[in-house]
């Protein structure tokens, strides 16, 4: 019996380039939740970054941020947390300055960037379509913030990224755009999702989760069902239990209506391409 229905955000609940919600899948999920399912969103995404169309419209009860750096409950109990040490941080801040890419720290309150700062920018502009959540770091002398890093989002040209891998082999190196990475710590989405059902004495095969990208990949195998959206990367496609259809149509609806999770389809247009 599925307990928990788990959720990547950008091309999978919200359409990647106009970052709309189709009517269609916030309808599946709410009734989805009327149903005793439990709604989670798992994101690359670090807090404060979540998009607040949907949430003004679904009611999350879980969050697992920054590929699985930070799980929260709608209550804000904090449920893990990751960070980078200060030595970890600042050996970043050095490399990626000696060899000019462009580094971002995701920490709780807003993005901190700290060389590159246009590419970064352009990169947040073109994905979240806001920049006030970007905090210039450029003059700083060394790393100041209250809180440690969760996660960092980098842009590293092709020469230098095996490098990189190989100076810092405590971290993944995930794509998600043309040399754009997402760099995290040994976890992901999957042991995100473990602390939820930890919590609350369920097990993974009792999740549903739906993804589109490489950084859903070990989500997707690790729960009970796996679903990959229908313009997803064929090496997500290809792990998945159910390839469903786009987000803009139907693409939610059609996979919960699929498993008997929901009863019915919203009548209402999806949103286009």
């Amino acid at each position: 019996m599925i307990k928990l229905a788990v959720f990547d955000v950008d091309g999978t609940l919200v359409t990647k380039g106009n970052r709309r919600v189709p009517a269609s899948c916030v309808h599946a999920l709410n009734e989805l939740s009327r149903k005793g399912v439990k709604l989670a969103i798992a994101s690359g995404r670090p807090p404060f970054a979540m998009e607040q169309s949907l949430l003004e419209q679904v009611s999350f009860d879980y969050f697992v941020c920054s590929n699985g750096a930070f799980v929260r409950n709608a209550q804000h109990e904090v449920l893990y947390h990751y960070s980078f040490s200060m030595e970890e941080t600042r050996s970043l801040i050095h490399a990626f300055k000696k060899t000019d890419n462009a580094l971002m720290f995701q920490c709780q309150d807003a993005a901190h960037c700290y060389h590159g700062y246009k590419r970064i920018a352009n990169m947040l502009q073109n994905f979240l379509g806001r920049l006030d959540i970007l905090v210039d770091e450029r003059e700083s002398e060394g790393y100041l913030q209250d809180t440690m890093p969760l996660a960092a989002v980098a842009k590293i040209e092709d020469a230098d990224l095996a490098t990189m891998k190989e100076h810092f082999p405590q971290f993944m190196f995930t794509p998600f755009d043309t040399c754009f990475y997402d760099i995290n710590g040994t976890h992901n989405k999957a042991t995100g999702v473990s602390h939820i059902c930890k919590a609350m004495g369920w097990s993974m095969q009792d999740v549903i989760s739906f993804g589109d990208d490489y950084n859903d990949l070990e989500m997707l195998k690790s729960c009970g069902i796996g679903v990959a959206m229908g313009d997803a990367r064929e090496a997500v496609k290809e792990a998945a239990d159910y390839v469903s259809g786009l987000c803009s149509k139907n693409g939610i609806a059609q996979a919960l209506l699929h498993y008997g999770l929901i009863d019915g389809v919203c009548d209402d247009e999806a949103v286009s391409e």
